[in-house]
């Protein structure tokens, strides 16, 4: 359209699913991604249920994900823990859809399936 103005939005049709990437980063070029949390079952847009790792991802799909996860980081400059949130469609496919900022209230499914205790981490 040309005007700066219009934002487009993919139309997801048919079970896409929500999974988000536990990243660390020091500010100095240097980040890492930890298992990533199929978080796909909500109620009224809150998480009902995480599983970690992801259900049904292939290796090379979580291997993916994770440098997708790493790369926006440091594509900003993060320092600390983050979460990288993906929506994937039925066809497999990964698409940004937000980072927050923080350890989120899920953080524990991933210390427990890494063992890496991320609040001393961070």
């Amino acid at each position: 359209f040309n005007d700066d103005r219009v934002i487009l939005e993919r139309f997801f049709n048919f079970k896409p699913r929500h999974v988000e990437v536990q990243v660390m980063a020091d500010g100095h070029g240097n980040a890492l991604y930890f298992s990533e949390r199929d978080c796909s079952v909500q109620r009224r847009y809150q998480k009902i249920i995480e599983e970690a790792p992801a259900p049904g991802l292939t290796a090379e799909e979580s291997k993916y994900i994770g440098e997708m996860a790493v790369r926006a980081a440091l594509a900003v400059g993060y320092k600390s823990a983050g979460t990288v949130e993906f929506i994937m469609d039925t066809e497999r496919n990964f698409y940004f859809m937000e980072m927050n900022t923080r350890l989120q209230v899920e953080h524990p499914i991933t210390e427990y399936v890494t063992g890496v205790d991320l609040v001393e981490l961070q």
